[in-house]
């Protein structure tokens, strides 16, 4: 809206009011409201606020954990790199019992990550966090993530999560400058970008996600353990797009009984990686196609492009809803 001044005065805009909203008027109870709420955003095929938050891709492994007396309200994996996430929710003020629990949590499953999440953190609480940070072996990093619902006037509440404590050095790596990156790197980053973009110029039932400069770019197939995967292997001289199975061996083999059927539905062969195990210690397989591409040639960027949109649409319009029934 804008108010309108005379012929010497200029027009100025009116702005409305951001008010901040009680959480409870949404969740009236943390393990029955939110934590569940919680975890269907993160299985959800979108990017999660929380997600969005951490800037990682999780995984909702069980909700209300058993471990020791207690629950761990969610127990998630970060899907790139399998490190343990425990989610403790709280939304009242922060307290030494939460505190003390998330601790506890993460010492029964050996997390790697620790997220608290609250509508207020006390100064105590938050230097606390940081100190753990700061002084905690190397791998494990812990996050004060405050829960906020606002709205506009009479409009839908809006919910944000923001981190108040966090590692250093997430910090640093999101404010890295592009010559602390390889040419390697940042070839893989931009092209990744513009998959991103590609994505997101299209109507697909693909994520568009956030780029790193990674070998990979995975997308959420709405199935915890399953992810479509993009990848780029410039030493090789290839592009593949597929299915990875985690931990579950026995799904791989199901789905290999329909090999014939499924080949069938794609346009290209495909190429079936049975279970191994991987460096971490976990069990991977795959379903994948593979396409011979010069990645340094940006001239070819459309054609590689539309080759992994087309294969990443094909691979979760053929598993989609099989992977659902199994």
């Amino acid at each position: 809206m804008f108010l309108q001044g005379n012929s010497n005065t200029s027009i100025v805009p009116e702005f409305a009011s951001l008010e901040a909203q009680d959480v409870r008027e949404y969740w009236e109870n943390e393990a029955r409201d939110f934590t569940p709420w919680l975890a269907q955003q993160i299985r959800a095929e979108g990017v999660s606020k929380l997600e969005d938050a951490l800037e990682l891709d999780l995984e909702v492994i069980e909700e209300e954990k058993s471990v020791g007396r207690y629950n761990v309200d969610i127990l998630a994996e970060v899907v790139d790199d399998n490190r343990n996430v425990v989610i403790e929710n709280q939304l009242g003020s922060s307290d030494h019992d939460h505190l003390g629990k998330s601790i506890a949590y993460a010492s029964g499953v050996d997390a790697d990550i620790i997220v608290w999440i609250a509508p207020r953190f006390y100064d105590e609480h938050r230097d606390a966090m940081q100190w753990l940070n700061q002084n905690s072996r190397e791998g494990v990093d812990l996050f004060a993530i405050r829960l906020e619902v606002w709205r506009i006037g009479e409009s839908e509440p809006a919910v944000r999560l923001n981190p108040v404590a966090e590692p250093s050095e997430w910090k640093e790596k999101a404010q890295r400058s592009d010559e602390e990156l390889t040419e390697t790197e940042e070839l893989r980053e931009e092209f990744w970008t513009a998959f991103r973009d590609r994505l997101e110029e299209r109507n697909t039932p693909l994520s568009a996600r956030k780029p790193f400069p990674d070998y990979y770019y995975n997308n959420p197939i709405g199935k915890a353990g399953f992810e479509l995967q993009f990848t780029i292997k410039l030493t090789e001289n290839e592009l593949g797009v597929g299915l990875v199975i985690r931990d579950d061996a026995e799904v791989y083999w199901q789905l290999a009984e329909d090999r014939e059927e499924i080949s069938q539905q794609f346009d290209e062969e495909l190429t079936w990686e049975e279970p191994a195990e991987t460096r971490s210690g976990k069990e991977r397989s795959k379903i994948m196609v593979t396409k011979q591409a010069d990645v340094t040639d940006q001239n070819q960027w459309n054609q590689y492009l539309d080759w992994m949109l087309e294969n990443g649409e094909q691979f979760h319009e053929v598993f989609y809803d099989r992977l659902q029934r199994l």
